[in-house]
């Protein structure tokens, strides 16, 4: 007895408990997302002489002709430095949104060699997009940031509730990413009719023009939208000095952890099926 208790000790003690968790299996993944992500960050920086400017240079690019043409041309040159700091707030958090959900709607079908050779949870394929545009919209942040603070107003403790704002961001944006890249396969269509929609979708959100201009019966309707109310939250701690609509705020985190906890199901019911729709 005592040489078999001795053997099964000497066993349980070359198992480190760590590798058989579910905690050190998420560990792994988010490993791989990181590591993937990161990789992606690189080929985006060293491809181009211009290199991570170009992370500053597209946005700028974007307010550049918006501004021409909503404040200079629509507007008239009306509250034109106030109107600078409007718009960047609402295209840097569209931009993130919008770049990451289309690429991420593609993400299983832009990686079917890896899928089909070897085993990878797919849920973890448009996480990708998801962690490489949200580091690339921090450093855009920063910038916006330091925008306001020179030419709009000087930062205060009411700064702090940008963070649930972004959290809440960053959920629709996971939630919606997720769930793009969950139905494409499925319907390769629906990766052009998102590429296509997201024009339309920038025009409903709110980024060149305040709902609140809206009628009532009109602005209702926007705010079904839950960017319309994250544009807003944002605009508000930063421009207005004051706190968001944490109702509009809610929403979209609500929203967004919807989507997630749906596409996170989708994907883990056809795991396995998915190689045999993307070959």
């Amino acid at each position: 007895m005592l040489p078999f208790l001795l053997a099964a000790s000497e066993a349980i003690t070359r198992i480190r408990i760590w590798e058989v968790l579910p905690v050190n299996r998420a560990v792994n993944w988010f490993d791989i997302v990181w590591l993937r992500a990161a990789a992606e960050l690189h080929r985006d920086v060293t491809r181009t002489y211009l290199g991570i400017l170009w992370w500053v240079i597209e946005p700028l690019l974007y307010m550049t002709a918006f501004y021409l043409i909503f404040a200079m041309g629509i507007r008239g040159g009306e509250d034109g430095e106030g109107f600078v700091g409007f718009l960047l707030a609402g295209l840097v958090i569209w931009k993130w949104f919008s770049t990451t959900v289309i690429q991420g709607a593609g993400a299983l079908l832009s990686n079917r060699g890896l899928i089909q050779q070897v085993y990878l949870p797919k849920v973890l394929l448009p996480l990708i997009p998801v962690m490489a545009n949200t580091l690339k919209f921090g450093l855009v942040l920063v910038l916006l940031l330091g925008y306001v603070w020179v030419f709009q107003r000087p930062p205060g403790w009411d700064w702090l509730a940008l963070f649930p704002v972004l959290a809440a961001a960053l959920l629709l944006v996971a939630g919606c990413t997720l769930f793009s890249a969950a139905l494409v396969p499925f319907a390769e269509d629906l990766r052009m009719l998102i590429n296509n929609g997201m024009l339309l979708m920038m025009f409903l959100s709110g980024v060149f023009f305040d709902v609140a201009d809206f009628p009532e019966a009109v602005r209702d309707w926007f705010y079904l939208n839950p960017l319309v109310g994250l544009l807003e939250g944002v605009r508000q701690v930063l421009l207005a000095s004051g706190l968001p609509d944490w109702e509009g705020v809610a929403y979209a985190a609500g929203f967004g952890g919807v989507l997630c906890a749906l596409a996170v199901t989708f994907l883990v019911r056809f795991d396995r099926v998915y190689p045999k729709r993307v070959a």
